[in-house]
């Protein structure tokens, strides 16, 4: 009787065994499945009745096999290309996080879509969480991941004034094309008259940079930076430049008056050896006559930066954008070399080096003989709306719109355990923690012990066919040689029936 049981707790054992192996190949083409084996364990043992008392050994015998545990396999399964850039695999360790009505789940497959309300869901419709960049500053905790849609369901950014300008130019070989009785460093100012077509005759200066800004509304607007020489000794060099936009297009209490459309003036110094050696910056009258430098007061300074004032009209407020040619005065400075106006300026404020300031690596500078722009940018921009994502290695979710911007909106979070193995598997490619899985730990993708991830990718099963159908064969032997224990004990069994005949 007990070689029969035996015979069929290994067949109930290798018949579990076929079942592993048969959801393995099953799965050899899910994304993100993991490998599983069986592991068996003797069922358990009989003492014998002692033939006598010297006992050497614990007189015991078999009486079956069991399953004893499944064991998942957390290899990195090979990678596939995907069709979209939600298309996601970790290379190395952890898990995406997902959530659904206040359950969280765990999942290696990464092929994530965005719905048409803007969530990041899995195949399931469960959420991917992450955790939200506002303005630059990543959240501590993470949230469901959805993208900023309008009220049309479209990714949209709002336009942004333009707070700040860089123009770099090459001012070497500057002619000196504009003179003014009142001041030497000055001239372009004092000759504007914005009531003229065009307020700046070309003869006036030696060179020129169009600069654009946006303004309140996110409307793209025009300014031009004029320069012209303003003599040299010592081997220094002077430059006086004028900003100014077109005056029909300010709407500041300079509108309709001589002085429309200046916005700033002011000199810059070069060393021999090109480099900027000082600058001076002033804000126009508010109203009257440009030639009166008396009127033309200090610049405010942002950062180091001077900062001039526009009110373009038609906008529905004035802004101040600071202007970065490259140099950067010191904290507590004046950027009008502790003058009260432009009409103190004199050779001693101009030709000078200051000590205290500072240059970027980006800066203007005075070589050669041929003048020209190096470099131009602002931080302002026009409306925009999406027209793609993509995913970084570190997990960022950036958005491309069509203003030619990008912003970061989410960073996605990955999951690790303790033990894996003792993670309880949900089905549709998910798992939950559990007491045995130990702790969950939170980070993102390249940190630490995190894997990194690969978008236009997908993770396949790691299961390995070859070695599943050799147990497969194996374990299928192992059934029929239980089977045949079986049978054989049930001969003898119907033999010793017939014996009482």
């Amino acid at each position: 009787m007990s070689s029969l049981y035996i015979g069929a707790t290994g067949m109930v054992s290798h018949g579990e065994g076929i079942a592993v192996i048969a959801n393995n190949l099953a799965n050899v083409n899910t994304v993100g499945y993991k490998q599983v084996s069986l592991q068996y364990a003797n069922l358990m043992s009989q003492f014998l009745t002692a033939s006598s008392g010297n006992l050497t050994n614990c007189n015991q015998k078999g009486m079956g096999a069991a399953p004893l545990e499944t064991r998942t396999l957390f290899t990195v399964g090979g990678f596939e290309r995907g069709s979209e850039a939600t298309d996601l695999a970790i290379n190395g360790i952890g898990f995406f996080g997902v959530q659904k009505d206040g359950l969280t789940h765990y999942t290696r497959a990464g092929d994530f879509r965005f719905s048409k309300e803007g969530w990041l869901l899995d195949p399931s419709g469960w959420n991917v969480l992450g955790r939200a960049i506002v303005d630059g500053q990543e959240a501590d905790a993470a949230t469901p991941i959805k993208l900023n849609l309008n009220d049309d369901g479209i990714g949209y950014m709002p336009s942004r004034a333009t707070t700040q300008v860089t123009s770099c130019s090459n001012l070497g070989g500057l002619a000196d094309n504009s003179s003014s009785p009142a001041s030497s460093f000055f001239s372009l100012a004092s000759v504007w008259d914005g009531a003229s077509s065009p307020p700046l005759g070309e003869s006036s200066y030696a060179y020129s940079e169009n600069i654009q800004f946006y303004d309140a509304d996110g409307v793209r607007r025009n300014a031009t930076i004029y320069y012209d020489a303003a003599g040299e000794t010592g081997g220094m060099k002077a430059v006086e430049y004028l900003v100014a936009m077109e005056p029909g297009e300010d709407a500041s209490g300079r509108a309709d008056t001589a002085a429309a459309g200046l916005l700033m003036a002011g000199t810059i110094t070069f060393a021999s050896n090109g480099e900027m050696a000082s600058m001076t910056a002033f804000s126009p009258p508010a109203s009257g006559n440009p030639a009166d430098l008396s009127a033309w007061t200090p610049a405010p300074l942002q950062d180091g930066l001077p900062v001039f004032s526009v009110t373009p009209r038609n906008a529905s407020a004035g802004q101040n954008i600071a202007l970065d040619i490259g140099y950067v005065f010191a904290a507590g400075a004046s950027s009008g070399a502790g003058k009260n106006s432009a009409a103190d300026i004199v050779s001693s404020n101009v030709f000078r080096n200051n000590t205290d300031k500072s240059l970027k690596s980006r800066a203007t500078v005075a070589l050669g003989e041929s003048p020209s722009g190096l470099y131009y940018s602002t931080d302002g921009y026009a409306e925009g709306y999406l027209r793609y994502v993509n995913v970084t290695p570190d997990g960022i979710v950036r958005g491309s719109y069509s203003n030619g911007q990008t912003e970061d909106h989410w960073r996605i979070t990955i999951y690790r355990f303790t033990s894996q193995d003792g993670l309880r598997h949900e089905g549709s490619n998910h798992y939950s923690a559990t007491p045995a899985s130990g702790a969950v730990s939170e980070g993102v993708p390249g940190e630490e012990n995190f894997g990194t991830l690969a978008e236009y990718e997908l993770e396949q099963s790691n299961v390995d066919y070859a070695r599943e159908f050799s147990l497969l064969i194996v374990t299928q032997r192992g059934f029929q040689m239980n089977s045949k224990v079986v049978t054989t004990s049930d001969q003898m069994l119907q033999r010793a029936l017939e014996l009482k005949r």
